[in-house]
């Protein structure tokens, strides 16, 4: 057996893709942009500067949106919010607690805290999955 049919299997596993379908729920308001960040690792979940991959795009209806991500299969976590005012940034009120709408995959949502790894993150495998993601305000 040729070296090249040993080493065949390896090569598709590191060439399969997957397509990453977010539908985003709720949005209320026609305006402001949607972040949305994928996370790859427990150690990097919701550290801004360790975002795996991300995007940024206008909010032109209420109601639905989707997006989608090209990625390799693995484990991955969602986190977003819908930056009504176009201020750049997710705004809270004097507590800490966010003001504007979010979201995390799973649809995790605890309260007085953001959720754990474990909580919000899935396996996506190859080809195309679809994940729902239901923003909302605390």
């Amino acid at each position: 057996m040729s070296l090249t049919a040993l080493l065949f299997p390896l090569i598709m596993m590191q060439t399969a893709s997957a397509e990453l379908k977010i539908s985003f729920s709720n949005l209320k308001e026609a305006k402001g942009q949607l972040y949305v960040a994928v996370y790859a690792t427990e150690s990097d979940f919701l550290n801004t500067d360790k975002v795996y991959a991300q995007q940024i795009v206008p909010v032109k209806q209420s109601g639905d949106l989707e997006m989608t991500f090209a990625l390799p299969p693995g484990k991955y976590a969602i986190s977003c919010f819908h930056d009504v005012n176009s201020n750049g940034k997710l705004d809270t009120n004097l507590v800490g607690i966010p003001s504007e709408p979010y979201g995390f995959s799973n649809n995790a949502r605890p309260r007085f805290r953001p959720p754990y790894w474990s909580e919000a993150c899935f396996s996506l495998p190859a080809g195309t999955t679809r994940h729902p993601v239901r923003l909302d305000t605390w």
